[in-house]
């Protein structure tokens, strides 16, 4: 693809789907819709790729966040980058996308199902290919006479572990301009800080690249003829027997190996299929991630991820569920030590669909024996607050106030959804989020400080925000954006000026900041 064309699709995609499906859209993406700055934006990127070196790239270092995963206390570290470097990075990428999706297996061979590149209307992935239809497949294979013994397996930290040097051979191997896999190195040894391992989780560059790394995996598989198909690292093999699945599946422990890569034993499973009926459904996971699809959108998060987003009900899951007893439900939440991720799943699915949100006094309960749902409880409170009963609401209020207060005690991606739920009408508690503004170390995390100030800039008022403009000197990229949109959104025109005037000979290199109070023009 040339490299116009990638940039101007690069740009597109992120204002679609954002610069990440881990963290929420900042309000940098609106930015993206001023076609003045979007043009520059081109420009500058554009510069940046051609100069052809790391430095020449202009890159900010990669931070991370720990992000909850399905299982209790597993976490991934999902990257936060800078929106330029996001552009930059998977304009890069897109650059060679079409030529790894031609050395992949074909689809119509219904092996692999993860993110099969076709570009439409500024999404990159055939919207067909997803984990639901990776399931739906599954489920018919296993019905299959053929098929007597499953083999359930994933890769172990795949992104974390993947080698670098390793995908840059798999590149060179391709019919790649070797100046463009030499600066993707580079960019991601920089970001992997000289380890050689480690892609950045949460983008669509990483996920292009991800493929790219199975390449020879899948080759080699196939070659063996062994029967399977995958979703990114969730592999299945359908073997006749027992034998056959214990040989194959030896097989790919063996070449993953040679890659650096490792099959998790935990979540290695071997199951008799053989009495299988063909009424099998899907499964509750399948039918979750189907719920979430959007039209020409496949990200839905990864498999095996805890839920961050309250998705609505469909008509015919309300009409499962409006009736449905939560009684013992209710007795595990109160009494087990530690819930079930699907227990919880059901028992807000139930709540719900029968609107009875009296039924979420529960929530602290839900919080501290199952810390990881703490996101999605948040967003569920946030788009039902006009159904909650305002003695709900004080409560919720008044629990997370509390649990700011003893920040340090919390992890990071907790902390990011309670000074959400403390910015937004109906909890706001604008004292609280001040208060821990005001207490807030340089070492508390990587995005805590600018989620803070995304939810102060909802309740700040004039006295506020001359106290946070103080700020401005310690704080990082992200917390500098949100300061400038705070003090431009409430100071007066004669109070901002000399302040921005003085931003924009400092921050200037920051496109972004810059566009915040100061939008490209026509001919500007």
């Amino acid at each position: 693809m040339k490299l116009d064309k990638a940039i101007d699709l690069a740009i597109e995609n992120v204002r679609k789907e954002g610069l990440t499906d881990i963290f929420r859209d900042p309000f940098e993406l609106s930015l993206l819709k001023n076609e003045q700055f979007k043009q520059f934006l081109s420009g500058q990127v554009k510069s940046r790729i051609n100069s052809g070196s790391l430095s020449g790239l202009k890159v900010y270092p990669v931070s991370h966040v720990l992000f909850p995963k399905k299982d209790a206390y597993d976490f991934r570290r999902a990257a936060l980058i800078q929106p330029i470097d996001t552009i930059t990075y998977l304009a890069l990428v897109l650059m060679y996308a079409d030529i790894i999706e031609k050395h992949r297996i074909e689809k119509r061979r219904n092996i692999v199902f993860s993110y099969r590149f076709k570009p439409k209307s500024g999404y990159l992935f055939d919207s067909k290919y997803n984990f639901t239809y990776f399931q739906a497949h599954v489920s018919r294979r296993i019905k299959s006479p053929r098929t007597k013994v499953l083999v359930k397996c994933d890769i172990s930290n795949f992104y974390d572990r993947l080698n670098l040097h390793r995908l840059e051979s798999t590149l060179l191997s391709l019919p790649i301009e070797k100046k463009l896999t030499k600066l993707t190195n580079e960019l991601l040894t920089f970001w992997a800080n000289r380890d050689s391992y480690s892609l950045p989780v949460g983008g669509n560059a990483s996920r292009i690249l991800a493929e790219a790394a199975l390449l020879s995996v899948d080759d080699y598989l196939r070659s063996l003829n062994v029967k399977y198909c995958r979703f990114v690292d969730d592999y299945r093999l359908f073997a006749p027997d027992a034998k056959t699945a214990h040989s194959w599946l030896t097989l790919l422990v063996d070449r993953l190996y040679l890659e650096g890569l490792m099959v998790n034993p935990s979540k290695t499973v071997i199951e008799d299929v053989s009495k299988t009926t063909k009424t099998s459904a899907f499964s509750e996971e399948a039918r979750q991630v189907a719920n979430e699809l959007r039209q020409g959108r496949i990200i839905v998060g990864y498999t095996g991820t805890i839920p961050t987003k309250f998705r609505e009900l469909s008509n015919r899951e309300i009409e499962e569920l409006k009736e449905v007893a939560t009684e013992e439900l209710e007795d595990k939440i109160r009494n087990n030590q530690i819930l079930q991720p699907d227990d919880v799943r059901r028992f807000i699915r139930i709540v719900v669909a029968s609107e009875d949100y009296s039924k979420l006094n529960l929530f602290s309960s839900l919080v501290e024996k199952f810390p990881q749902f703490t996101p999605l409880l948040v967003d569920l409170f946030i788009k039902k607050e006009s159904a909650f009963p305002e003695n709900l609401k004080s409560s919720i209020r008044e629990y997370f106030s509390r649990m700011l207060s003893e920040g340090e005690r919390y992890p990071e991606y907790l902390l990011i959804s309670v000074v959400r739920l403390l910015g937004q009408d109906g909890f706001a508690d604008k004292s609280a989020l001040m208060a821990f503004f005001r207490n807030l170390r340089r070492n508390s995390g990587a995005y805590i400080g600018r989620a803070v100030l995304d939810a102060l800039s909802k309740v700040a008022n004039r006295t506020d925000v001359i106290e946070i403009r103080q700020y401005y000197q310690r704080a990082d990229h992200w917390e500098k954006r949100a300061i400038i949109k705070i003090v431009d959104a409430v100071l007066s025109e004669e109070e901002k000026r000399p302040w921005l005037k003085n931003v924009k000979v400092h921050s200037g290199d920051d496109f972004f900041a810059v566009e915040t109070f100061d939008p490209k023009k026509k001919g500007k």
